[in-house]
């Protein structure tokens, strides 16, 4: 038996050793290709943002994966990303993720890289994160957050367009599963990311806005999306006393 074991040692010190080879091979190539694949997105060229600090930020990452599901919607269209536009209640400015500037209308985006189960309501201040263990934690209601974008977009593009072009989109990470959602607003829509596509797609069936109103509103926020490190630095204080 002793014998046996001596003369199997090699070869499953062989073995090992291939497949150790073999999952460095395909972790490496994964890396690659991903990499690859986000340095020729239109979200690197939006953001420019480098790839690992993309990798490491889930937030930043859940970002670019939408704006993936975006890339793939037939028609003209643009997005932009990070826009500071000025509240319509009280001071300062609010930032928004991801906006989709499309012939079928303006969608606007709030990204949550969420695992998970998720419970709410519209009419909820606080919606409700539960994982595996029944930890649960509580959120702030993303239709509520994302209203106040829709609405300091329409101020902002009052002269541009018409109030109807507005969609509110809450999209969250595939690796959730949203339980118990329940909404009121017929241009809301909270969905998991790889329906994205889908769901505009379902939206996309009139064309309310002309390519000329598109590009005209892409480089409207645009410019508000050229911001300084100081006004960013502002907004991220002001979400914290908010928290707070």
């Amino acid at each position: 038996m002793e014998e046996l074991l001596a003369a199997l040692i090699p070869t499953l010190l062989l073995i090992g050793s291939i497949l150790i080879v073999g999952f460095i091979v395909t972790l490496g190539s994964l890396f690659y290709f991903r990499r690859r694949s986000f340095e020729k997105s239109t979200y690197k060229q939006v953001t420019q943002e480098g790839f690992l600090k993309a990798v490491r930020d889930k937030g930043i990452w859940g970002e670019y994966l939408t704006t993936r599901q975006l890339e793939k919607v037939e028609g003209y269209g643009k997005f932009v990303m990070n826009t500071y536009l000025p509240k319509v209640r009280g001071k300062g400015l609010t930032e928004i993720d991801i906006t989709f500037i499309h012939e079928s209308g303006i969608y606007v985006l709030e990204s949550k890289n969420y695992s998970g189960w998720i419970f709410g309501k519209e009419a909820d201040r606080q919606w409700t994160q539960m994982f595996k263990n029944r930890y649960k934690q509580r959120f702030y209601n993303p239709i509520k957050q994302n209203e106040q974008h829709l609405k300091s977009m329409e101020q902002f593009l009052a002269k541009t367009v018409e109030d109807n072009v507005f969609q509110s989109v809450i999209v969250f990470s595939e690796r959730c599963e949203l339980k118990k959602i329940t909404i009121d607003s017929s241009h809301v829509h909270v969905i998991k990311r790889n329906d994205l596509r889908r769901t505009i797609k379902r939206l996309a069936t009139v064309k309310r806005l002309t390519s000329m109103q598109v590009d005209s509103v892409y480089e409207q926020l645009k410019q508000q999306s050229q911001v300084d490190q100081q006004v960013k630095d502002a907004h991220i204080e002001a979400i914290k006393s908010f928290s707070s």
